[in-house]
């Protein structure tokens, strides 16, 4: 209700409706790639994604959807969003585990321009770990940690 709430209270510039965008993400040691979609011009859908291999051991990919709202139009823009995410381990020699993640993040992008931005992001993130995962070092069960995030994106 709050996050409708924003939306329908918030009002911004034409500038970034339509645009979609190829962000690089690092969070720790992860990188990771998001397709933001300015949906309207304070609301943008991004899909995520991350893929790692490594021989010998595994593969991992990990998927999400990460709904956020800009508070306030300009060239810096803070942001709240939801981030709900599942992440696959495919070890070559052992059973596929799937993770999941459920979390809130608060964070600003700086649009130097309408087709270039960096952000930052801090996140409260829930997970649900597979019962076999050593991902989160707790099998089986439930967590919940901080974290942030660095951004750049390119829109078109």
């Amino acid at each position: 209700m709050v996050l409708i709430a924003i939306v329908v209270g918030v009002s911004g510039q034409d500038s970034h409706k339509g645009k979609v965008g190829l962000t690089a993400t690092i969070q720790n040691t992860q990188m990771g790639v998001m397709l933001p979609i300015f949906i309207t011009n304070d609301l943008v859908i991004a899909p995520a994604l991350d893929f790692k291999s490594v021989q010998s051991m595994g593969k991992d990919f990990s998927f999400g959807i990460v709904p956020k709202i800009y508070l306030k139009p300009g060239d810096f823009m803070p942001y709240v969003g939801v981030k709900f995410g599942a992440m696959f381990y495919f070890p070559d020699d052992e059973e596929t585990t799937i993770d999941f993640l459920a979390g809130l993040a608060f964070g600003g992008d700086y649009f130097f321009n309408e087709h270039f931005s960096i952000g930052v992001e801090a996140q409260g993130n829930f997970t649900k770990s597979d019962d076999s995962s050593d991902r989160f070092g707790n099998p089986g069960n439930s967590n919940f940690n901080l974290a942030t995030m660095i951004s750049a994106s390119i829109f078109f």
